[in-house]
């Protein structure tokens, strides 16, 4: 008997071990397809995606190139709440440079926005505001 012991504590030590990198494995995996809140946010292209899941953004920054139409994707995966992306001058929201429709979830919709000038805007959802972000078009100096 006095063999199983020390067996056993190391079974249940790599149990333990493996549990762990799996948990934390799977929220790398899960942050992964998540724009990173610390990284950088520039234009790249005149098509956007941003998702609602949780009540939450999956993003808090957007960017597009000055004075160029674009498309944001937006998928609301909030069953039975309805979300928007609106994007304003600031987060006082008293100049609207896109508002778009409401959608509940789940849902997805294409938004067309025209040409924004160069700046560092604020975008939201209406109904939530505190689901907001960063919004910069062009390559504006840093605030």
């Amino acid at each position: 008997m006095r063999t199983r012991r020390p067996v056993i504590a190391v079974v249940l030590a790599a149990v333990a071990v493996v549990s762990w990198l799996a948990l934390t494995a799977a929220g790398a995996f899960a942050g992964g397809a998540q724009q990173s809140k610390a990284g950088p946010c520039s234009p790249n292209g005149t098509a956007l995606s941003v998702t609602a899941f949780d009540g939450k953004f999956d993003k808090d920054c957007l960017a597009v190139p000055a004075n160029q139409a674009f498309t944001i994707d937006f998928d609301n995966l909030d069953r039975g709440i309805p979300h928007n992306v609106a994007i304003y001058e600031d987060q006082t929201a008293q100049k609207t440079f896109y508002k778009g429709e409401l959608i509940e979830g789940p849902n997805k919709i294409t938004y067309s926005v025209q040409a924004l000038p160069e700046g560092r805007f604020f975008f939201r959802c209406d109904p939530h505001p505190d689901m907001a972000g960063t919004f910069i078009v062009g390559n504006p100096p840093p605030s």
